[in-house]
């Protein structure tokens, strides 16, 4: 205890002398979540009509995009006007990675990064270094919405691994007493060693992939004795979390659950969610749109529920303008939170266009509609499980049983999925003893090839 404190009052005396910048942010991201609606959209848009004619006049790639579809800087003038401008896909910033970056940012102010790669091979970008210090204020605030601190000491329960390798481990997270949970531990299904390692660390929040927050919630469930110390939050992020690992971690861990959400691509988180469970949106640096059509589709016209496009506020280096991130969303409507919080909301978070299982006569189902019946099935008999689909007359389930799962058991989980997409589409059942996590750690419930042409 005695330490923790001392460590967030070193934390604050060392923010104030050498992270002025975000500290200003954070007072800003604070103020925002009270302030008139009104006002936050006229932030918005002034940020707006600032990217958009710095695009215009330094982008290359987005000067020829506006001046072949007949549209200025000036026609911008609102959040209204964005679906004048084509939606930017992956494969546009694979063809024209060069001709997105601006003119008159310096060498020293990019940062080069690249995407996760759960959706297929890496989508390599630059960041603005000068957005650093709104990236560190989004994770405070973040984190103060679920209750902690930076200076607070966490279990990480995800990759702490860069694309190229680089462990990112650093001195604050030592010093604060922070831990990380090797992911060996909990692929090995070790219940004894993950349960103690857990309380060893004793973390204020438990932080991971949701893919791997279900692991280490059954085997700390399967321990058979509850943890002495109880950490203040379970914060996740990189995957959506479904309601059977929601269930398992609050009988495992019993502490609040807290999401952000977004993607390496953006200068910030997107939206966190607040005490009840909903998605605010970060209005200081993002637009969110929900627009109609097919995923991968140039041009969306503003929908209650669709696709998602993202316009980030802050990179002026290399502008992200109406990014597919290829997640599908509805609007909060007007309805106010419950928390009180005056910031707009996302009413849901539907899941990657990779995450549905595509049918041979045409037929998108979202995955979320049929991965609770495997849970509802045999949710007792597996640690996990996830998805593949190669072609549309196919769906594979790969699945991970704790004991014996025979033939029978395989048949009848194959049965109750083909009826419930229904019929004209095999699935195939495999049992396997572990399921490969993605070079970024992860592990998607669902994999598929069907959509890698975005």
């Amino acid at each position: 205890m005695l330490r923790n404190a001392l460590m967030r009052g070193l934390f604050a005396v060392g923010s104030r002398l050498v992270r002025r910048q975000a500290l200003r942010e954070l007072d800003v991201l604070r103020w925002a979540e009270k302030a008139d609606p009104l006002e936050l959209r006229t932030r918005q848009e002034a940020r707006l009509r600032a990217l958009i004619r710095a695009a215009y006049d330094t982008v290359p790639y987005y000067r020829r995009v506006m001046d072949q579809a007949a549209v200025s800087p000036d026609d911008i003038r609102g959040i209204d006007d964005l679906p004048l401008l084509p939606v930017l896909l992956r494969r546009d910033i694979r063809a024209h990675l060069d001709a997105l970056v601006s003119t008159r940012v310096s060498k020293r102010d990019l940062l080069r990064r690249a995407s996760s790669g759960t959706a297929g091979a890496p989508v390599w970008f630059y960041r603005d270094r000068r957005t650093l210090p709104f990236e560190r204020a989004s994770l405070w605030h973040d984190l103060g919405w679920a209750g902690v601190t930076a200076a607070d000491p966490t279990l990480f329960v995800r990759r702490l691994v860069d694309n190229q390798g680089v462990r990112k481990w650093t001195r604050w997270n030592w010093l604060v007493g922070s831990a990380f949970l090797p992911p060996e531990l909990l692929y090995a299904l070790a219940p004894g060693p993950v349960a103690e390692a857990v309380e060893r660390a004793a973390p204020a929040v438990i932080y991971g992939y949701p893919s791997l927050l279900h692991l280490l919630a059954r085997a700390i469930l399967r321990s058979g004795r509850p943890l002495r110390t109880r950490p203040r939050c379970v914060l996740y992020d990189a995957e959506q979390m479904g309601e059977d690992t929601r269930d398992l971690v609050r009988q495992a861990i019993g502490a609040p659950i807290f999401s952000r959400y977004g993607a390496r691509e953006f200068s910030a988180g997107v939206a966190k969610t607040c005490e009840h469970g909903r998605w605010h949106l970060n209005t200081e640096g993002f637009v969110v749109e929900v627009v109609s059509g097919e995923p991968g589709e140039p041009h969306g016209t503003p929908a209650a529920k669709g696709r998602l496009v993202i316009t980030d506020l802050r990179n002026h280096a290399m502008p992200f303008v109406r990014y597919e991130i290829g997640d599908a969303g509805a609007t909060g409507g007007q309805e106010k939170c419950p928390c009180g919080r005056t910031l707009p909301v996302l009413d849901g978070l539907e899941g990657r266009s990779w995450e549905w299982v595509v049918t041979a006569s045409g037929l998108r189902i979202p995955i979320t509609m049929i991965a609770p019946m495997v849970v509802g099935l045999h949710g007792d008999l597996l640690w996990e499980y996830q998805f593949r689909q190669d072609r549309p007359e196919v769906l594979e389930v790969a699945v991970v049983p704790v004991g014996a799962y025979g033939a029978d058991r395989k048949e009848e989980l194959a049965r109750h999925l083909e009826a419930a997409l229904g019929g004209g589409i095999t699935v195939r059942v495999t049992p396997v003893e572990h399921i490969p996590r993605e070079p970024s750690g992860k592990r998607p419930v669902m994999k598929s090839t069907l959509h890698q042409g975005r």
